[in-house]
């Protein structure tokens, strides 16, 4: 190869490489072809057709990638021959594998030194061991806490070889490496390899590098294969479990349904409490079923009657609102039916494709039944999108979705009613009356266990008001968390906790399964469930729309691969714990503070600590495999918020002492962030710590300037250090210092930073309280006549209402000092130079005094922000249509629109507009 590249260069070994690949296709198969072709046209080895179908019969237990230096397609062939979709990377050069990210069922195949087409390929010891800097540290990540089995790779000098050698050495890697040799003789490996053993030593020693000798890779996986356990599914264990032509759906039928273990009153308790449905929950007379149960079969069964030929049912719903249940249950009736082919999705790993949906038998009417299907949207796009090219009928789609996650999957902008017949969405919120009733006398029919509270309401209508009430006091929470942007609970889950807890019920049951969480543990990690629920509910507890499961994976020590398998699905069972599109979220944001407040208070669990593992653990998975933005900054920036989101039930000092661990801790985690400091000053002053609030700003002001951050945080760094400093007492000292300080946040003092819309308003709002501890009545007071000016400029840089509240008030009691109106920005702007200037003139403070001349504040920076009006609207003298100036947008203030009136306006409106 080195000859021929040196003689025919690359593309002359790619040649060479392309006709050594095509003699694995089969005598007389079509020599044209486009891309790889079909897998029927290929001869695959038995150990390829092996591997592919071990990886793709289970993809929980055998997640991948499959790492390969060979160049031929043969992998992604076998893998395509067993109904599943390959997701090929090919690395030619130096580069990492977070790109070009796998769509949800896709089994990823990494080739590693190039492809047979359209690809450069590497041969020569140059090429192969030449560095790789990206590629290697995304293999070094890719290995950490894996199971990885090599066969039929020599293991010498190349980039994966490095990797697996520094990976071997990192103790915090747990890398569990199962080595396979063809040689059967120990001593001539031991000899061949010599290099090899030397270079993963510490992983040898640690029993973390296991050798097998005698393996022959064209039989080893199917040997494997025989010797695994069929594969689990989410909904039918216990079940045998029906043919499917698509790879990870399981064809469900009346036979698989009537098999199914019948389920306990114990686990029906289990279920109301909380635990995830399966499809025992849906046959089962002991779970009720809601009036939508026969409206969607109805609309389904009558759709297939009329010969639609494509449909697509979706629920919506908040979690906690039962539409996982309306689903399986709509699903089970229709398979119950014995005219429909249902396919059910049996892992929320598995995905969707045209491809894998031609397979399926055109004779039959096949319902598609997927939850959670936030995370195929794509592939239920293409999938749509090619059923109405191709013409395919037959073909229904029943899903299921967090009404937050389909729209967050841009679920909402597909153009579905294009391509097939949509039914109206079906949206789950509160309950029925009759299906009040419904779930009233599932929990009478199982006794005073189920029933709980409710036992004590002696009639059943009693008991069915009740729950009705909790529902709709459940729906208005709900809808002001919405406002609040946080995180929605479903209100027919949370009137169910009310009614058959209550808080003092509710914090007991939390007690008794948090108990029993302790003593499970984590399948290959230390860590026990208990340990896993606690991160869950730190963020849902506190308002985060849960935790990144990356995040929670690297935190108890597991694969990010089997997060779902070892460590939510357990918590589902259990009740406590829910996945929701890559996040891990309790049932409810009642029972997460529920067991913080069990936590530390009955099994003497540190929040401080978990928060600060939380903190540091976020930073460093955002280092190495991306935390979901929902999360990141909500995480990393908790601590000024946390006193207040954490339970009350928590004394102050503790929500105090928790909030502030989690603050330094981002500061420990990055101490190269402007931000993370801010964030630690305000958690003191909320805290009611001002002093030491102030302390932070002091003792680093020398340091922001290297702060990586610097130009985009340093105003708020000042702005808010002047109101930890004016917090400190009522003394007019400490309101001259939040003048002060709050006057150089908006100055050009800390030029180039830019002034965003957010830093004006905040500035304005902040700078009037400021002033008005200063102001004393007439009309020359300069603290009085800057705090006109910050609200005159306040108004013209934000429409905010809760702002524009703050400018009005301040407005009012000028007028009750006298204060004259500036007649325009320019004196506004003199005017808030005037009050800063004196403010820092009448400090007393030799530190705060010495940060800037105050004869040489200036807001020319700020000014430049103003087209120059003499005064906003609300105060100009009317003016003639050729009087008015045009109006000007100004870099970074769209809200000036609202101030401003553009030059086709009536002069008539010009005086009804509010400034």
């Amino acid at each position: 190869m080195l000859w021929l590249n040196g003689n025919l260069l690359q593309d002359g070994v790619n040649r060479v490489v392309e006709k050594a690949v095509r003699f694995a296709r089969k005598s007389g198969a079509e020599p044209k072809f486009s891309c790889d072709g079909q897998a029927c046209d290929w001869n695959l080895p038995p150990g390829t057709e092996q591997l592919a179908a071990l990886v793709c019969r289970d993809r929980e237990r055998f997640p991948g990638p499959i790492l390969t230096t060979n160049f031929d397609p043969l992998l992604s062939l076998a893998i395509e021959s067993c109904g599943a979709k390959p997701h090929l990377r090919v690395i030619q050069a130096d580069g990492g594998l977070a790109q070009n990210v796998k769509r949800t069922g896709e089994t990823e195949v990494v080739h590693l030194h190039g492809f047979w087409r359209d690809s450069d390929t590497l041969h020569s010891p140059a090429q192969l061991t030449a560095p790789r800097p990206r590629l290697k540290d995304s293999l070094k990540e890719i290995l950490r806490q894996k199971t990885l089995i090599v066969a039929a790779y020599g293991g010498w000098d190349d980039v994966f070889a490095t990797a697996l050698a520094e990976v071997a050495v990192d103790d915090s890697a747990q890398v569990n490496v199962l080595w396979c040799f063809r040689d059967t003789d120990a001593a001539n490996i031991e000899r061949d390899y010599f290099k090899l053993f030397e270079r993963v030593q510490p992983a040898i020693t640690r029993g973390r590098f296991i050798t097998y000798s005698g393996i022959d890779c064209h039989s080893i996986f199917g040997e494997i294969a025989a010797a695994l356990p069929p594969a689990p599914t989410a909904s039918l264990a216990g079940a045998a479990a029906g043919s499917s032509t698509i790879v990870g759906w399981q064809e469900i039928n009346a036979d698989l349904l009537s098999a199914l273990p019948e389920l306990s009153k114990d686990d029906a308790i289990l279920y109301f409490d909380g635990a995830v449905p399966s499809l025992q929950h849906a046959v089962s007379d002991l779970i009720p079923r809601r009036e939508s149960v026969g409206e969607l079969t109805k609309r389904l069964q009558e759709a297939k009657a009329r010969n639609v030929p494509r449909s697509m049912q979706l629920i919506r719903a908040a979690g906690g609102e039962g539409k996982s249940t309306l689903l399986l249950q709509v699903a089970a009736d229709l398979a119950r039916a014995g005219d429909w082919a249902v396919l059910w999705r049996t892992s929320p790993k598995e995905g969707i494709s045209p491809e894998q949906l031609s397979k399926l038998d055109p004779g039959r009417c096949w319902l598609v039944v997927a939850d959670d299907a936030d995370n195929i949207v794509p592939g239920l796009a293409d999938s749509a999108y090619a059923l109405s090219q191709s013409g395919q009928s037959g073909i229904h789609f029943l899903l299921a979705a967090r009404d937050a996650d389909w729209k967050s999957a841009r679920g909402l902008q597909q153009s579905w009613a294009e391509w097939v017949t949509c039914h109206p969405d079906k949206l789950l919120r509160g309950v029925s009356s009759a299906d009040a009733k419904a779930v009233v006398n599932a929990w009478e029919k199982i006794g005073p266990d189920a029933l709980r509270e409710l036992n004590s309401v002696a009639d059943a209508a009693g008991r069915v008001a009740q729950f009705e009430i909790a529902v709709r006091d459940a729906r208005a929470k709900s809808e002001e968390q919405q406002r609040k942007h946080r995180p929605q609970d479903g209100s027919f889950f949370g009137g169910l906790l009310a009614v058959r807890f209550g808080q003092n019920g509710l914090q007991a049951h939390v007690r008794t399964f948090l108990q029993r969480l302790r003593t499970v543990p984590i399948e290959g990690s230390n860590a026990k469930l208990l340990d896993a629920i606690l991160y869950v509910a730190a963020c849902h507890g506190t308002g985060i729309p849960g935790i990144d499961e990356r995040v929670l994976a690297d935190l108890v020590g597991v694969p990010r691969e089997w997060v779902q398998t070892r460590v939510v699905r357990p918590l589902g069972e259990e009740a406590a714990a829910v996945q929701s599109a890559g996040h891990v979220l309790t049932r409810h944001s009642g029972v997460a503070a529920a067991i913080l407040v069990e936590a530390e208070q009955s099994l003497g669990v540190d929040l401080a600590e978990v928060w600060a593992e939380l903190v540091r653990q976020t930073v460093q998975t955002s280092k190495n495999g991306g935390v979901s933005y929902d999360t990141h900054s909500k995480t990393l920036h908790a601590g000024p918020r946390l006193q207040k989101s954490l339970p009350p039930q928590l004394s102050k000092d503790r929500r105090k002492a928790i909030a502030t661990t989690a603050g330094m801790a981002s500061i420990a985690a990055l101490p190269e962030r402007l931000d993370c400091l801010v964030d630690l000053g305000k958690t003191y002053r909320h805290a009611d710590e001002p002093d030491r609030a102030a302390k932070v700003f002091r003792d680093h002001l020398s340091s922001a300037s290297s702060k990586v951050d610097h130009n985009e945080v340093i105003r708020g760094y000042w702005y808010e250090w002047g109101v930890c400093e004016g917090e400190r007492d009522s003394a007019s000292e400490h309101a001259l210092a939040n003048a002060w300080l709050g006057g150089i946040s908006f100055s050009d003092h800390l030029n180039p930073a830019p002034i965003t819309p957010e830093d004006s308003k905040l500035i304005c709002a902040g700078l009037g309280v400021a002033f008005g501890k200063l102001a004393q009545p007439g009309p020359t007071c300069p603290y009085a006549k800057a705090r006109r000016a910050v609200a005159y400029l306040g108004r013209l840089t934000s429409n905010d209402p809760k702002a524009g509240s703050y400018f009005d008030r301040y407005d009012r009691e000028a007028d009750k000092l006298k204060t004259p109106h500036p007649r325009g920005v320019p004196e506004a702007i003199a005017w808030l130079t005037a009050g800063v200037a004196q403010s820092g003139r009448d400090l007393a403070d030799p530190f705060l005094k010495g940060l800037a001349k105050p004869n040489e504040v200036s807001f020319k920076h700020l000014s430049s922000k103003f087209p120059q009006r003499t005064r906003p609207r609300s105060l100009q003298k009317q003016k003639t249509r050729q009087q008015q100036e045009p109006w000007k947008p100004t870099l970074g203030y769209l809200s000036l629109e609202e101030a401003f009136k553009p030059k086709n306006q009536s002069e008539e409106s010009d005086q009804q507009q509010p400034g």
